[in-house]
């Protein structure tokens, strides 16, 4: 049986490589083709293939054949999203993979059905846990127990909420940076260099780390309890089941990082039109050698005046909407954001106690890979927000210490009311990310949750040397 398995493995991989079979759909018959073969045979759990050009230990064929199936489908959706058209945006790619990957009506259902999936499994887990509750067993299972909360409420907000971000930058009508100052230009590049970057990592970072997750590990077994209840519960369908677990592993992966990448897209284009409000206050006044002698014949200039208060009653407009915008924008999603608070504690204390059992087991190349994977798909987002949320706090207070600092003694009595009126706009509206009143996001909420999680691996470490 393992023989014939391999040799028809190998002649699938050879004829794929044929001219005939690459182009009309070649591709997509021969990994249908071979996903079929292998779902119907029954002991194909014994087989095994050794990939030493790959990786050097004996895997299943069935991950093989899930990567193949996973290339096939992020090939057929970039088909589909290709049409898709991004007008004046320099962040399209982040705004691909959070926002328009899931409005797809074939990632919204199957984001759905994998909800449900999901919702099941926690119902079943929970029932267990309830009527026969033993500590050890719940310390072994909490770490997927607890990431499962923060996956379903991803999914949610993908499903259900992710046109919320769209909608808000839409009715903003983003301005185009096409006419900034020449310093204001470079800042608004880097920081779309800089998104356009961490949009790559991330994204390389979150599907390595749900592809490494797919390959088989018995000591990850050990901790997955909806994989033990799949063995206990329907050991006939138990490798079929397996495989469609195991499949929405790249998705889910992309749903636990969309919700925060949302936060960096919207951040982002906020610090955009930031630097753009800046850069208006230079073109309101561009005057070079400004003494006494010209600010007496500005101040009687009705020309200029009458540019200023144009200028200035445009900004003050923008700056409210902006901020009504953003304001009610954080109101309808205030409950997302009180949950994903909640969930995202649930998911700390998951990974947590995950690097807490794994010390308990023996270490091999694949469960290095999962460790460093996760580690990295967690950091880089969660360093990603905090840094957004900072960065944008402290762009607004140099835009208020900027136009504090405006010449207002140039102006006449209208333009100063007016003045008045947009530093009372400034300083009464700060524009920041906030998860309550009284928390916002940055570096001093990203140390005191650092605090928090070290405090908490203490607490683990030592309870486990103590058993």
């Amino acid at each position: 049986m393992v023989s014939s398995i391999i040799d028809k493995s190998s002649y699938i991989r050879k004829n794929s490589l044929k001219p005939n079979n690459v182009g009309g759909g070649g591709l997509r018959k021969v990994c249908m083709s071979q996903f079929v073969d292998l779902l119907v045979l029954k002991d194909r759990q014994h087989a095994k293939i050794v990939i030493s050009e790959l990786l050097p230990y004996e895997t299943d064929v069935l991950p093989l054949v899930q990567l193949q199936l996973i290339g096939w489908v992020c090939w057929s959706i970039m088909r589909r999203i290709r049409g898709i058209s991004f007008p004046d945006d320099h962040l399209w790619l982040l705004r691909l993979i959070c926002i328009d990957f899931f409005q797809l009506k074939s990632v919204r259902v199957l984001s759905l059905f994998i909800l449900a999936v999901n919702v099941v499994l926690v119902l079943i887990q929970t029932y267990l846990f309830l009527s026969v509750f033993e500590a050890k067993y719940f310390i072994r299972y909490a770490s997927y127990y607890f990431g499962s909360f923060y996956i379903m409420l991803s999914l949610v907000q993908t499903i259900f909420a992710i046109h919320l971000n769209v909608d808000a930058l839409s009715a903003l009508q983003l301005w185009t940076h096409h006419n900034v100052d020449e310093k204001n230009a470079r800042y608004i590049q880097f920081e779309i260099k800089a998104v356009n970057i961490y949009t790559i990592v991330n994204m390389i970072c979150a599907l390595f780390a749900a592809v490494v997750y797919m390959f088989p590990s018995e000591n990850i077994q050990q901790m997955c309890f909806p994989l033990n209840i799949i063995e206990d519960y329907a050991p006939n369908w138990k490798n079929k089941l397996f495989f469609m677990y195991k499949m929405s592993y790249p998705l889910m992966a992309l749903a636990m990082t969309a919700s925060s990448n949302q936060v960096v897209y919207t951040a982002c284009h906020a610090r955009i039109q930031v630097y753009i409000v800046l850069s208006m206050k230079k073109l309101l006044l561009h005057i070079d050698n400004l003494n006494s002698e010209k600010a007496c014949k500005l101040l009687h200039d009705k020309e200029f005046q009458e540019h200023v208060k144009r200028g200035m009653i445009s900004v003050i407009k923008r700056s409210n909407k902006c901020y009504n915008i953003f304001t009610e924008l954080n109101k309808k999603m205030s409950t997302f954001i009180i949950l994903f608070a909640v969930c995202g504690g649930f998911l700390g204390m998951g990974h947590l106690l995950f690097f807490v059992m794994i010390l308990n087991f023996d270490f091999g190349i694949n469960e290095y890979l999962q460790i460093a994977s996760m580690v990295l798909a967690g950091l880089s987002t969660f360093s990603a927000v905090i840094i957004s949320g900072q960065k944008s706090q402290e762009l607004f207070e140099k835009a208020c210490s900027e136009w504090s600092s405006y010449p207002w003694y140039i102006l006449n009595e209208t333009n100063k009311r007016i003045y008045l009126t947009f530093l009372r706009i400034l300083i009464t509206k700060p524009f920041r990310i906030r998860f309550t009143e009284n928390i916002s996001i940055n570096y001093e909420l990203g140390i005191s949750i650092a605090k928090v999680i070290y405090s908490m691996l203490s607490v683990f470490l030592r309870f486990t040397n103590m058993e």
